[in-house]
């Protein structure tokens, strides 16, 4: 015979502030999952956008990133010279690129802001499809810059016509992109020898480049890497990003680290808690034995009230944590955007879950194990 469940909503509604105090803790502890999750997502989610099938990335050999890469800016007559590089007319879809990270400054606002900047020609677009420009020009020389949805968050939503000042010289934003939410939208857009000239650099970061097909790619890029005439590491651009969000993913880690330390702290305040309403209803479980309610029964009871407590705590901690969706926070050069997804929900809900099973647990058996004449005793 099960004990119905008016009874534990009773015994809830009569501990109110206890009861509201675990709820409360519970909440806390899953909002700040689905925070850290929400961050790890879309910080892969970002990177994982990024690049085209056909595209292939070169940087200098060895090199780590395209920050770090320097290359001869005469390399581009001979990467455009190879077989599998996809022409449109006579044009080679070949765009070299400069990629520094400089401080930048907003007029009225204050302190500088640390950024990436890609330098580009106008065949970048062409090689970059999935780029579309949603306001102003992309025309990018005579010091205008691109910006898209990450970048212009992080510069304090600058607009259209609004000037930056980074290279100790003034730039105007010319326009804005969007890039399918890709990691690409991080960075600012410049005009190749204008960013060259500014940053003081003779040398280019790196080549991205279009293949004929997606077939065509390992051939390329076993074929850049085995010419001698340019010492270069070639990967195909989507390989080039997940790695590049690697370094990034770290802080996603040890976001979700946090979390579940912090759940762990949670199971044992709802097993405190638990053991504490144990100890408190010692003559009411001893009446229910005298009633006829067996050991499982009474086990069951307490089990399905801490689940109440976790469920309850879920629901307000996945509310609170729906506060942050869309929501951006800056990361070195990066944009993070929070992405809140109904999977996510459903994981928090069912960590809370799993949190008031696991908290109520040990108090349930112990109460299942109270027998009339020890419950008599403990009066």
């Amino acid at each position: 015979m099960a004990l119905p469940l008016r009874y534990n909503t009773r015994s809830l509604l009569q501990r109110r502030s206890r009861t509201l105090l675990t709820v409360l803790g519970i909440a806390a502890v899953i909002a700040v999952f689905v925070a850290m999750v929400s961050f790890a997502r879309g910080l892969s989610a970002g990177f994982a956008r990024a690049g085209s099938p056909e595209n292939i990335v070169v940087v200098q050999k060895s090199a780590f990133s395209q920050s770090l890469s320097s290359l001869p800016r005469s390399s581009s007559a001979v990467i455009q010279s190879f077989d599998h590089v996809h022409h449109e007319g006579a044009v080679a879809l070949v765009s070299p690129e400069l990629h520094v990270e400089p401080w930048v400054t907003v007029p009225g606002q204050a302190g500088e802001i640390f950024m990436a900047a890609r330098g580009v020609e106008p065949v970048f677009f062409r090689v970059m499809d999935a780029l579309t420009v949603v306001q102003g020009s992309r025309e990018l020389r005579g010091n205008q810059v691109l910006l898209g949805p990450a970048a212009r968050s992080k510069l304090g939503g600058v607009r259209v016509g609004d000037r930056l000042e980074f290279f100790g010289e003034r730039w105007t934003v010319g326009g804005l992109f969007q890039a399918g939410g890709s990691s690409l939208e991080y960075a600012i857009l410049a005009d190749l020898d204008d960013l060259m000239r500014a940053a003081q650099r003779d040398e280019l970061s790196s080549f991205t480049l279009a293949a004929a097909s997606v077939e065509e790619v390992p051939r390329l890029i076993r074929a850049l890497e085995d010419d001698r005439r340019v010492l270069v590491t070639a990967m195909a651009e989507k390989d080039y990003y997940v790695a590049s969000g690697r370094t990034y993913a770290i802080l996603g880690q040890l976001g979700l680290l946090v979390a579940i330390i912090v759940s762990l702290g949670a199971i044992f305040g709802g097993m405190n808690t638990m053991y504490t309403a144990v100890a408190s209803r010692t003559r009411e479980i001893g009446t229910l034995r005298a009633l006829g309610f067996s050991g499982a029964a009474i086990m069951s009871s307490f089990l399905l009230e801490s689940v109440l407590l976790g469920a309850a705590g879920g629901l307000l901690g996945v509310a609170l944590g729906l506060l942050a969706h869309g929501a951006r926070v800056n990361v070195m050069s990066a944009s993070i955007r929070f992405d809140v997804t109904p999977g996510v929900a459903l994981a928090a809900l069912g960590l809370s879950i799993a949190v008031g099973l696991l908290g109520g647990l040990p108090p349930a058996l112990r109460a299942a194990r109270l027998s009339v004449l020890q419950a008599l005793k403990q009066i």
